[in-house]
């Protein structure tokens, strides 16, 4: 069909234009604060600008246009057109499949429902008001297009930015979805249902595919246990209690200092009731996911396809599935998980116990809802619907208890770290070090709560990653170039603290702990025969997934503490450290 440049088509674009505008400004009061809200404050301001240039277009066409006439007339959707649906919907059933794990029936058709009335209203019901002077049509293909958007927020918020800017990318996504849209269904409407259908189709199709793939994928123990196991001297002797405690994106002294921030009255608090703090420790892995898995497994090797901080395939292991919780199981231990969300279990559960018992029960439904309307999946989107007060306090049953032969493992929220909107805040590290006054009180009381009850145990206080403080708070693909990156940079997302509590009848020697990934190898080379164990499970001084070298630090590693590549090529990740390179 021959598209004809008329003044009705003009006044067409102009009050699709002011539906785009009033939609969007309407939705700032209704979307949770977080990407897409930031979107949609910047998206009305630019089409505001665009529907200025057009209505002066259109004022002119109409100005010599002496016949044109107003359309005045309602026009109502066809049935046939609900099958565009297709198109918005497409991402919403990618999501519901995605994490399945976590939408009971009722939960399903909350997001299913929600979602589908947002569509409908946004995309059938309101165009219906402005299709008094424009066509219904092209209304109807604004609204399916904004709504597409804004439901695809979360997968364009991790994919690859045009010209490394996220709001163009965004702007893109609803220009192009519009634009195909509107000329396919111009040229043949037949084969824009089917198109779109397609398109729904093909999506769930892989996405079916890649979630099968990481459900298909079980933690089980491997001949490496085994060979572990029929080792006599790797039995365990000292049968202590052992207490990891890990805190949300805890730095360490260095890189605090880098900051600006003074940590030392708390180091010094540690090391004055017996703690050994170990000074320059990092982890392999950028994500708590990641960071936590590596440590519980001792392996440096676990990832996956690329695909992302938050990806399933590290679910078994944190859910007590590892090496390390089988070493203990197997020697009699009781081993107990406890994380103040559910969002780290995958069934089936390792733990002996585990809190809290469910993954998110009804709620999975309204929580996967909110974080596609916010237009991210974030890290501690779980922690909004739980008690942090209650996990405070089963913490404190569990390091109080009397039990013997515990191997205690936690996860907490504090410090935290940045919001990851690839744009600092403001007040950013004023954030952090208000989370790290409190993690440094729940620490201390961690530790007075274990001592006071349980003085001869092998207590061990970690951070999983870095805070994310330095230059645009979040990963650095796109954004800079290799050549920007230095080593603070590195800290900031790869530094950990590391403190450990070694009773004095443990055999003391040093290991040279490097990594948190070390935590095990050297509880267990004390607490067993084989000394030499420590370097027997060590793991790999590298980082070793594509995700970090590739996205978060591009173009750089980390060799046995050596920068490779970036600012800082050949020096020392840390000057402030505990071990020696040359090992």
């Amino acid at each position: 069909m021959k598209l004809k440049i008329d003044t009705q088509f003009l006044l067409d674009l102009c009050v699709s234009a002011f539906f785009a505008l009033f939609s969007m400004k309407m939705l700032t009061f209704i979307i949770p604060l977080g990407v897409t809200r930031s979107f949609l404050v910047g998206g009305y301001k630019a089409v505001g600008l665009v529907l200025i240039i057009l209505f002066i277009i259109f004022s002119v066409s109409w100005f010599y246009n002496k016949d044109f006439k107003f359309k005045k007339k309602i026009e109502l959707p066809k049935i046939k057109d609900f099958l565009l649906l297709a198109l918005p919907m497409s991402p919403v059933i990618n999501y519901a499949l995605i994490n399945s794990e976590y939408l009971l029936p009722s939960g399903l058709l909350y997001l299913i429902g929600i979602t589908l009335i947002f569509v409908i209203f946004l995309s059938f019901i309101l165009p219906v008001l402005f299709s008094y002077f424009a066509s219904y049509n092209i209304l109807m293909i604004s609204g399916l297009a904004l709504s597409f958007t804004i439901l695809s927020m979360p997968k364009i918020y991790v994919g690859y930015y045009l010209l490394g800017d996220r709001f163009l990318t965004q702007g893109i996504y609803l220009i192009f979805s519009f634009a195909i849209v509107y000329l396919l269904y111009l040229f043949d409407k037949r084969l824009t249902y089917l198109t779109l259908i397609f398109f729904m189709i093909t999506g769930i199709f892989f996405n079916f595919l890649n979630h099968t793939f990481n459900s298909s994928t079980k933690v089980q123990k491997s001949e490496r246990l085994i060979k572990f196991l029929n080792n006599k001297n790797n039995i365990i002797i000292n049968k202590k209690n052992v207490y990891i405690l890990s805190y949300e994106s805890y730095a360490n002294l260095e890189t605090h200092n880098f900051y600006g921030f003074d940590n030392s009255d708390h180091i010094n608090f540690l090391e004055g009731i017996g703690f050994k703090v170990y000074h320059g420790i990092y982890s392999s892995a950028s994500a708590s996911e990641g960071s936590l898995s590596k440590t519980l497994d001792i392996n440096s090797n676990i990832y996956p396809p690329y695909d992302g901080p938050k990806t399933p395939i590290f679910k078994p292991y944190l859910s007590g599935n590892s090496f390390s919780t089988d070493i203990f199981k197997s020697n009699g231990y009781k081993t107990i998980g406890l994380y103040y969300h559910g969002f780290y279990w995958s069934k089936p559960i390792g733990w002996d116990e585990h809190h809290p018992n469910e993954v998110v029960g009804d709620l999975g439904g309204k929580i996967i809802t909110n974080s596609i309307f916010e237009g991210n999946f974030r890290h501690d989107v779980f922690s909004d619907y739980s008690s942090y007060e209650d996990y405070l306090e089963l913490k404190k049953k569990y390091l109080t208890s009397s039990e013997k032969q515990t191997l205690f493992f936690t996860h907490n929220k504090w410090p935290g770290h940045s919001q990851n909107s690839n744009r600092c805040l403001p007040n950013e590290k004023e954030i952090y070090y208000e989370g790290l006054k409190t993690a440094n009180k729940e620490m201390k009381n961690d530790v007075l709560d274990i001592m006071n009850n349980d003085p001869n145990s092998i207590i061990v206080l970690t951070g999983d990653h870095g805070p994310y403080l330095t230059k645009n708070c979040m990963w650095l693909k796109d954004f800079y170039e290799t050549s920007e990156i230095d080593k603070y940079d590195i800290q900031d997302r790869y530094g950990t603290f590391l403190s450990i509590y070694w009773p004095k009848d443990i055999l003391d020697f040093e290991n040279n702990i490097q990594m948190t990934h070390d935590i095990f190898p050297a509880i267990l080379s004390r607490i067993t025969n084989n000394n030499n164990l420590f370097d027997e499970l060590k793991v790999e001084r590298r980082l070793a997934w594509d995700w970090e070298i590739d996205v978060t630090i591009p173009g750089i590693n980390v060799y046995d503490g050596i920068i490779e590549g970036g600012k800082d090529n050949g020096k020392p990740l840390f000057d402030i450290r505990s071990y020696n390179l040359d090992n």
